[in-house]
Parts: C-alpha cells; structure tokens; sequence
C-alpha cells in the first residue's frame, strides 16, 4: 500500500468519526449524561461539566480547526517525507482507540464517537503501524519526533475549543 494514500486517507477516517460525534453529542448529554453522572470518577465531572453545554455547532468549530490543522500537516508530511510530522497527529487521534470504549464500559453505556472508534479508527491504525514497519519508518526517531508535534498540539487543541465557544456564541444569536 502506498503510503501516502494511506496517510491522505486519514482525514476521512478523522471526519467519520467527528461526524458521529457532532450528530451524537448533544442528545447524549441531555439525555445519557444525568442518568450516568453517579458513574463518573469526581476528577472527571468538573472537566465533564464544561462539555455539558456543548452544542453541535461549537464543536463543528473546533473539528473544523482541528481538520484545517491537520490536512496541513498531512500535507506537509507528503511533501517532506517526514512521517514522524503524521506520526504524532495520528498519536493523537488514535487517544480514541482507549478513550470512547473506556468510557463505553465506565458508564456502562454507548458514548459519541464508539462506533467509529471500533469499526475505523482501530483498524485503521493497525494498517498504519503496520505499513509503518513494513516501510522502516516506525523507530525510535520517527516516536521521540513525534512527541513534538503531539506537544505542540496540545494548545491548538484548547485553543481550538476556545475558538469553538466564542464563535458558536456568535452564530448563534
């Protein structure tokens, strides 16, 4: 498989699934989250509570920056070659492969963005890691460089939904 479609194809593997979450997120906090909030760690319920307001369109916003992002470094990667770029990002997506069903099981209930988890982003990433190997990319240089750009993406990720929230206020007046 070549690896640069596999790295393109990414991006509709990452808006599947935030297409589920979008479609998903509100009606699962009003009508899932009060009935399992008794099931939730204490730690995780004051993060929990900045979500519980929400909307489908804030987090349109948020996705919209975060897949602006990351068709640039996909971009980037294809035409430097430098696979650690999509390494990190993808390190970064495939958080969900222990996230969604983690919580699926804590909460003992579905949550947004499981069934893409389970039937894209898992065997997606199983292609990945192995195509990886199988071209000689995945080493200790190709994980220790990614660790930047997952460094480096974590305040793009908090101020993307900074972003979210202020502009959803707006368009929706």
């Amino acid at each position: 498989m070549d690896i640069n479609t596999l790295i393109w194809s990414f991006l509709i593997v990452f808006m599947l699934h935030n297409f589920e979450e979008i479609i998903m997120i509100e009606s699962w906090f009003h009508k899932k989250y009060p009935k399992t909030r008794e099931r939730i760690p204490s730690f995780a319920i004051k993060e929990l509570e900045k979500y519980k307001t929400m909307t489908s369109v804030q987090f349109s916003i948020v996705v919209c920056i975060l897949s602006i992002v990351a068709a640039a470094l996909i971009l980037v990667t294809v035409i430097t070659e430098q696979y650690f770029i999509f390494f990190g990002l993808n390190m970064i997506f495939a958080l969900n492969i222990f996230t969604h069903p983690l919580q699926s099981l804590l909460l003992r209930c579905y949550v947004p963005g499981l069934w893409t988890t389970l039937l894209l982003i898992i065997p997606y990433n199983i292609i990945v890691y192995m195509q990886y190997y199988h071209h000689g990319i995945l080493n200790l240089t190709t994980v220790i460089y990614s660790l930047i750009v997952i460094i480096l993406f974590i305040p793009l990720f908090i101020v993307s939904h900074i972003i979210g929230e202020k502009l959803a206020v707006q368009l929706e007046r």
